[in-house]
Order: C-alpha cells, then sequence, then structure tokens
C-alpha cells in the first residue's frame, strides 16, 4: 500500500502501558482512514508487514507520504528517540527539497507553541478539540490525482444535419512546472481521435490560460456550438487518446470499469436526438462502402437493421468495427 499520510506518536509510558499520545493518535487515525486517506499507523500498519521489516517499513511510510502527523502530549514525547527521528526527517527531506508537504501537530496536551523544538513552532497545530479542522487541513494537504475531468475547461458539440456535420470541440487547461498549457481538440463526434494544438504561448499563468480558454470557447458558441458532457460526446478510443495526450494515466481502466454505463449514457441527450444520430448513420455507411463492395443504399439499410435493435451508439460502431474485421 502506497501511504499518503504518516501518524507520529510516543506509544508506550515509562510504565509500560500506552501513553495518552496513543490514545489520541488511534482516534486521528480513524478519522483519517473514515475521510478516504490512506494512512500508516504502527500499531496497524507493521502488523501487514511484520516486526522483522520494522524499520523499512517505517523509512517507506515516511518517504511516500505527503502529510506528517505529529500527535503530541509534551516535549518530551516530542524529542523521545523514534518519534524525533520520524519528524526530523520527513522535515529534511522537504527542507532539501526532495519532496513537498506538510506536517501539523495534535496538541493532547497542554503544549504551548514555545515548548516545541524550533523547527517546529512554525508548524500548524491543533488542540485535542479541533479534529474535524486537522482532518479538513490534512485532506486538503495530500496531493490529489488528477482526473480528465479536472483538466477540462470546456466540452462543446455542434450538430447541423444539413451540413453532414456532427463535431466536438475541447478545451484543456494543465498545470506544469513553470505554468499553465492552453490545448485545443476537436474532431467529429464518433472519431476515434482528437486533433489537438497548443494556444497561445506554451506556458501562461493561470489567468492568462483562463483568459485563454474563455475566448477559445465564446468562439465556438458564436459558431453554434453548445455545451455537454465530455463521456457523451467522445468515443471510448478518443478518450483513451485523450488521456494519452494529457500525459494523465488510469483512464483505461476506469474506462473498463464503466463500460456498461459509458454504452448506456452515449445515446442519452446528444446521441438520442434523431438529428445526431442519422448524420452518424451516414458517416458510418460512408466508411463502410471503402472497406467492402457495398453500395450506400444498402449499408445505410444495414444500419438501420442495427439501429432498430439497438440505438446506442457505441453498439453501432462495434457492430461495424466486427464487419470490417469479416471482410
Amino acid at each position: 500500500m502506497k501511504y499518503e499520510v504518516f501518524i507520529s506518536y510516543k506509544k508506550s509510558a515509562q510504565n509500560g502501558g500506552a501513553t495518552k499520545d496513543a490514545h489520541e493518535a488511534r482516534k486521528v487515525y480513524d478519522e483519517l482512514r473514515a475521510a478516504g486517506l490512506k494512512v500508516f499507523f504502527s500499531e496497524e500498519s507493521l502488523a501487514e508487514t511484520g516486526k522483522g521489516h520494522f524499520a523499512k517499513s517505517i523509512e517507506s511510510a515516511l518517504d511516500q507520504a505527503a502529510v506528517l502527523v505529529l500527535v503530541s502530549s509534551c516535549r518530551e514525547h516530542i524529542e523521545s528517540r523514534w518519534v524525533e527521528a520520524e519528524w526530523d526527517s520527513f522535515m529534511n527531506d522537504i527542507r532539501s527539497g526532495n519532496k513537498k508537504g506538510e506536517l501539523f501537530i495534535m496538541n493532547c496536551g497542554e503544549l504551548r507553541r514555545t515548548d516545541l523544538p524550533l523547527f517546529l513552532r512554525r508548524q500548524q497545530m491543533f488542540q485535542a478539540n479541533e479534529m474535524g479542522q486537522l482532518i479538513k487541513f490534512v485532506k486538503n494537504a495530500v496531493p490529489r490525482k488528477i482526473a480528465l475531468k479536472d483538466l477540462i475547461f470546456c466540452s462543446l458539440h455542434c450538430c447541423r444535419e444539413e451540413l453532414g456535420e456532427d463535431k466536438v470541440y475541447l478545451v484543456t487547461i494543465r498545470e506544469e512546472e513553470a505554468g499553465y498549457q492552453v490545448k485545443a481538440h476537436w474532431g467529429p463526434r464518433a472519431a476515434r481521435r482528437l486533433n489537438s494544438q497548443m494556444k497561445g504561448v506554451a506556458l501562461v499563468s493561470k489567468d492568462k490560460a483562463e483568459q485563454i480558454a474563455k475566448s477559445l470557447k465564446s468562439e465556438k458558441e458564436r459558431s453554434g456550438y453548445k455545451t455537454h458532457s465530455v463521456r457523451r460526446l467522445l468515443t471510448r478510443d478518443a478518450l483513451r487518446f485523450l488521456e494519452a495526450d494529457l500525459g494523465l494515466s488510469g483512464i483505461q481502466n476506469h474506462l473498463r470499469a464503466n463500460d456498461s454505463a459509458v454504452r448506456t449514457e452515449q445515446c442519452d441527450e446528444l446521441g438520442s436526438s434523431s438529428s445526431c444520430v442519422a448524420n452518424l448513420r451516414a458517416a458510418l455507411a460512408s466508411t463502410i462502402c471503402e472497406w467492402m463492395k457495398m453500395d450506400s443504399r444498402k449499408a445505410t439499410e444495414w444500419l438501420q437493421k442495427l439501429y432498430a435493435k439497438n440505438p446506442d451508439v457505441a453498439f453501432l460502431q462495434d457492430q461495424v468495427s466486427k464487419k470490417k474485421i469479416r471482410q
């Protein structure tokens, strides 16, 4: 398991029993887990790897974690051998630029800021009755995995039956290390892959990127494009290629897991409109004529029978592909 949060605390008191810190750390662990975060808590996590891998497991978890929560009731516990080694190692990685991260302190005693070691005095500290605030800060500090929907500024569609057009146009904004990247993506709605082009300069400020994206969206809206859901606009192949173009990962598995949902939604709202489906059938009929000895009329009739059986766009495309393979 890859951990997002590491909880550091002194487990045993001098009498051999559990410290107050350990009880509070357990509460923090339960709340963070309930919030959907992957948390390293030695009492639970080390049992998964075994005592023989104690040091290695802690080292690996510290390296992975973006957030360290230090739970303590007194300076003595903060400066205990293992606890200090954990937070000091974590902070050193941040100071040296090896990682980006945050350290938060849960005060389960009567700690004052002046009681803290010098390198911890600037860190955010929460009282025991501020658990909700702590969890909120931790969640905000954990890097969220970028999904396709996070990068899409707008997704537009234009269907003109009289011109035989069924087109899509998307604008994406992606943050890079030196600025923001704006791209336009366009093509037929039934396309397996969209064309793409960088807009404006390669890397710009966030405000400039949004300004460019708004301008592109307005231009398309003036020419008749309207906003629609990406999942209802693009084929599965087009989504995969778009993911690759934007440097994302994981969408292919997401599509497989939600394959039935994608198939049923393809014709909702947009695909069920007679003009769009008519255009799609015409486009597929034209494609079939290029693959085999079948005139346009017969190709259209064949597709009409398929449509009567199942109007789903993905179904039509799959059947055309299968027919191509058989030929």
